[in-house]
Order: structure tokens, then sequence, then C-alpha cells
């Protein structure tokens, strides 16, 4: 819930302005007119406004009508990609049902905490659309069962390759691993390169400013990874080339790199987390939580915020237990609900981890002054990390990704290269 309503609240003010600049761009221009052909098929200017829209909401919004110019750009070749896609899957009669869509739509909409009815109405609050959404994941599904139908059967992986790289783990064992995900943006002529790389800064901008990686990563990443909103697993630092084994020593976990110049066109990297090859992280500790909360707008009132202040002041140095948490929460009028669940240790930051790091299980911490108000909180439960072997399995599949990630992205540029695509 809490992140479509972020959505929304970027969106309105990002789509005021998106409404503005269209109006100031599209003035000549009927609202569904013809902005490009794609092989003779139209793309309109209300449906890449309405997916401007959606793009602008998610990635936190545009400042100036240049950015705003600037996003639509990419938008439109993103669009592009997506009507070769579809197309490409018509040839060989490749449909996918309104079920299956509605059925992804669901997902969606569960994995930002919504129903389905909550999330449409939250995409037309910002001047989108369901069918928005669905057409971009009709692409999505498409290209993903073209590519796999097609180029699957030409991706091998040997035995002895999965063993060497087996070997390679053990050998590199102790050494940092990095789970990163990308944002791909295409150059496709010495005419864009001013345009994408402005794009890729803005982008990392907004996304330092707040904005969903994995969102941004969905809307406009030209990588097959976009469908997993930029994840591209562990990588070995040892196996970074160059300029992305650079970035990724100058970022910390849960930040962005500057754009990374590549030579088909510009890559922002996150890292998403970082570990040591079989070892056993102490950071990967399981630790089941809850908390005693009293909210900024409770303790704005100070007799209510010395009654709570009262009530747990002390809890960190007496005899506690989680299950007396609710009458702790009773007496000290603490917020509801009282339950976090289970995090790795390295998903706290500051003075969480610390507070955590610090208490035994079955006790209670110190009283803390956080940005959201009062907190207390219970440590209920602590599973050290096991050392995760290598699985065999594991492995080839995820060689045989990368080798069918690769020719996916081969088999689009070359349908692009194909293309005769007339811009309006």
């Amino acid at each position: 819930m809490k992140n479509a309503k972020n959505w929304v609240k970027r969106g309105l003010m990002g789509a005021s302005l998106a409404i503005m600049a269209t109006a100031s761009i599209s003035a000549q221009q009927q609202i569904n007119s013809i902005e490009v052909l794609v092989n003779d098929e139209p793309l309109s200017t209300f449906d890449i406004n309405q997916r401007l829209r959606l793009v602008i909401a998610v990635s936190g919004g545009v400042q100036s009508e240049q950015e705003f110019l600037k996003v639509r750009e990419q938008v439109i070749r993103s669009m592009v990609d997506e009507r070769l896609q579809l197309q490409e899957a018509a040839t060989v009669e490749l449909v996918i049902d309104q079920a299956q869509l509605d059925e992804f739509f669901v997902r969606r909409a569960q994995g930002l905490g919504q129903s389905p009815e909550q999330l449409e109405q939250a995409l037309q609050s910002i001047g989108s659309s369901k069918k928005t959404m669905q057409d971009q994941m009709e692409a999505e599904i498409s290209w993903s069962q073209l590519v796999q139908g097609r180029l699957g059967a030409f991706v091998s992986v040997s035995d002895e390759e999965v063993e060497a790289f087996i070997q390679r783990i053990y050998d590199n064992r102790g050494k940092f691993e990095y789970r990163l995900a990308e944002i791909v943006l295409l150059v496709d002529s010495p005419e864009q390169e001013a345009a994408v790389r402005a794009n890729a800064e803005q982008l990392v901008e907004r996304i330092k400013g707040g904005a969903s990686f994995p969102e941004i990563a969905q809307q406009l990443s030209a990588s097959s990874s976009a469908a997993v909103g930029g994840d591209i697993g562990w990588i070995v630092a040892d196996d970074l080339d160059g300029a992305y084994k650079t970035a990724v020593d100058k970022v910390d976990v849960g930040e962005v790199s500057e754009p990374i110049r590549t030579p088909g066109g510009y890559v922002v990297l996150a890292v998403r987390d970082r570990r040591r090859i079989l070892t056993a992280d102490p950071l990967d500790a399981q630790i089941s939580l809850r908390q005693l909360l009293l909210s900024n707008e409770k303790a704005a009132d100070a007799e209510v915020a010395a009654k709570f202040e009262l009530a747990v002041q002390d809890l960190h140095s007496k005899e506690t237990s989680c299950g007396q948490v609710e009458q702790y929460a009773e007496v000290s009028g603490a917020d509801q609900p009282t339950e976090i669940g289970v995090l790795r240790l390295r998903d706290l930051k500051g003075p969480l981890r610390t507070a955590v790091e610090s208490t035994e299980v079955g006790k209670a911490s110190e009283l803390m002054r956080m940005e959201d108000g009062l907190r207390v909180l219970f440590v209920c439960d602590r599973q050290e990390p096991q050392v995760q072997e290598p699985d065999f399995d594991a492995i080839y599949d995820q060689i045989e990704q990368q080798r069918l990630s690769m020719m996916a992205r081969r088999y689009l540029r070359d349908l692009r290269r194909d293309a005769i695509v007339d811009y309006r």
C-alpha cells in the first residue's frame, strides 16, 4: 500500500508537469495522432503519454520540461523495442491471453501491497491505466517465451563448465561477491550519445532521491533483466570487467553507481548486497523482531510521550520476553502492530543494527529516538548463518540464463537493425 501511495504522491506532481509539458510540445498535435511507425504499426501520442505518466510516477517525477523531454525520448525508444518484440512474436503466432495478463497484474499489485482494484485506481490517479501496464507486461512475457522457444535449444552448457565454475567458487573462498542490478540504456547512434548520458545521470539522481530502482529498470531498461527489476544475481569481484569493478568498489551496499559507458550504451549498477564466498557472515544472521513504537504523531503530545517513556525506559535492564510485548504495548500506549518479523541483520541500518547486535535473545533494547518516533526493539530469536555450498543445478541454470540473455540482446539488436522506424 505504501509503495503505491508513494507512486500517487510523486506521480501527481510529476504527471501534472508531464501534462503541461505534453501540452507545450503537442499544441499542434491531435491527442491520438501517430508519432512513430514501427514497420508500419503506429505508436500514438495517447499511448506514449499514458506510459510516460507511469514512468514519471515510478521514477520520482521530473523537475523541468527539458528533463521531461529526455524521459519521453527514452520511453519512446522502449516502446519501439516492445513493438518489435511483439511483431516478432506474432510471426510464430505467439499470443498471450488476457487471463495470463490479469494474473500478472494481480501479482504486480500484491508486490506493491495492494489489491488489483487499488493498483488500477492508483494508475488512473496518475493519468495512466491498467491497459498501459498490461501492454508492457505482454511485451515482456511474449519476448521471454519467444527467446526461450527459439534460442533455448541453442544454449549449451557442459558438465565440465559447471564443475569448473564450482571449482572457481571454492578457489575464491573468502573473497567478496556482489549481488548487482542494472539499468541498461542503449545508444544506437552518435547523435543519441549526449541525450542518453543525460538521461542516465537523471535516473541516478532520482534513485538517490528515493525512486525505486527495480521499477525504473522494469520501465526503461533495455536488458532482459528488466523483467526482474534489473537483477543480475551474484557476481565475484574478480569477474567484473574494468569500469564495472571500479564502479562497484566505489559504491556501498544499497547505493547506485554513476552511469558507466559500455560498447552498447550506458549502464547504471545497483549494489544490492555483498558477502564473502563460502564464508558465514554474521550479518546474514536471521533475527526475529518485535517492537514498541510511539509514532511522532502521538509523541507530539507531551503527556502521551511521557507515559510511553516511563513504561519502557528500563525494559532493557529487566527480565522480559516477546510474549509480553502486547502487554507492554497496552500499558505504554504504543502503536500497533508490534510484530516486525524475521530480518537479516544486514537489512538493518545504523542505530537499529547496533541495537539488535547488542541485545540478547528474549531481551529488549534501550529506548531509541528515531526519525519516525520512539522505539524499543525485542529480539525474539536469532538464527546464526550457515555456509551454503554451491549447487550443481543452480550453477547450470545460472550459466544457461546468462548465455540466453546475451543471445536475446543480439536478437533484439538485429530486429532494430532490420526495422523501418519512422519518427513523425
